[in-house]
């Protein structure tokens, strides 16, 4: 794609509400993702820069992972979009705080060069000047997607433990205003709110709070870390419904409405055949959900990817989802006792 149809393509994404973008990606995901035997290589990535982060939320697996901590160098992450080139989507954020990471600013002005659309995670919950987010509109950072659970110090911290709701506020100030000062559209600012039992009264002043702030804001439902195949939280699912969930069923998973039927998702496995996840360390993980290194699919410091990407693991896993037939010597891994999409098999 040249330089003057990605901008095209990239202004009239932008424009299109974000409830909206998640619609079409899903509907695309879902249509394309079994289709083939041997996928295509993925047009999407994840990219944790580093697994480190500085708040302690209670359900957040970064806080008890059992994986390495470690930042993701500037040469690695080069390699890893070297080796990628099909990429037009990188999802800078897994487990970690992005913007903790000291050269972030130069991943995102890589990727955005490569003409690939760049959006990170942040809490946003970091002592930082002015200056630091004129640097961070002016890397070309596509979409900066914003966690925030309430819109209060009190409802806040229930959730996002050690974090400061007044550094939240006022960081998306100093974002908004460089965005002013450098005539820049981009990034785009999204509020995210994760409703709980705590902060589901709170919905219509985060409304509020996000017009007056001018940024978008969205409400999404809580998982209770009962999707991540290889670490477990302590308590029991139902312990976690009662300190967790809100009482307005719209803010409710489906999931936790209907008895906790598995699999979670009635669909298939959509990760397996549509996008790739690398860890600091340049390792490969078959999905963000993920956290022991005991699941490492490939090594992109020694590796190429199509090694990786058509290696025995995929198959054996994409064969869980179709109705191929898998003849290797994989008989079981990370995908086997997964119960978050529907298997075939």
């Amino acid at each position: 794609m040249n330089q003057f149809l990605f901008n095209v393509y990239l202004s009239f994404w932008q424009r299109l509400p974000i409830a909206l973008q998640n619609k079409i990606t899903d509907k695309l995901r879902y249509k394309f993702n079994v289709s083939t035997l041997t996928p295509k290589l993925p047009r999407a990535a994840v990219i944790d820069p580093l697994n480190i982060c500085n708040l302690d939320c209670p359900l957040c697996a970064s806080k008890n992972q059992i994986y390495d901590k470690s930042k993701m160098s500037f040469e690695t992450f080069k390699v890893v979009l070297d080796k990628i080139p099909s990429l037009r989507v990188l999802v800078l954020f897994n487990w970690g705080e992005p913007l903790l990471h000291p050269e972030i600013f130069q991943m995102i002005k890589e990727s955005v060069s490569r003409n690939i659309y760049t959006i990170t995670h942040s809490h946003f919950s970091l002592k930082q000047n002015y200056n630091f987010f004129e640097g961070l509109v002016s890397s070309g950072l596509h979409q900066l997607v914003i966690s925030a659970d309430g819109a209060s110090q009190e409802t806040y911290e229930k959730y996002r433990v050690k974090g400061r709701f007044d550094w939240v506020i006022e960081n998306i100030k100093h974002t908004v205003a460089a965005k002013k000062n450098l005539r820049k559209r981009d990034p785009k600012i999204i509020w995210k709110f994760l409703v709980n039992k705590y902060n589901e009264h709170e919905i219509k002043k985060a409304k509020s709070m996000a017009r007056e702030l001018g940024v978008e804001i969205t409400f999404d439902k809580m998982g209770l870390a009962d999707d991540l195949p290889d670490i477990s939280f302590p308590g029991t699912l139902e312990e976690r419904k009662k300190d967790w969930l809100p009482k307005n069923p719209d803010y409710i998973l489906d999931y936790y409405k209907n008895e906790n039927k598995l699999p979670i998702n009635d669909k298939p496995c959509y990760q397996l055949f549509t996008s790739a996840v690398i860890n600091p360390d340049g390792k490969v993980t078959p999905c963000c959900w993920v956290t022991s290194k005991e699941n490492v699919w490939g090594d992109l410091t020694t590796q190429s990817f199509e090694e990786i990407w058509h290696g025995e693991n995929y198959k054996y896993s994409r064969n869980l989802f179709n109705s191929f037939q898998y003849s290797g010597n994989v008989k079981q891994n990370i995908c086997t006792k997964c119960e978050i999409f529907k298997r075939v098999k």
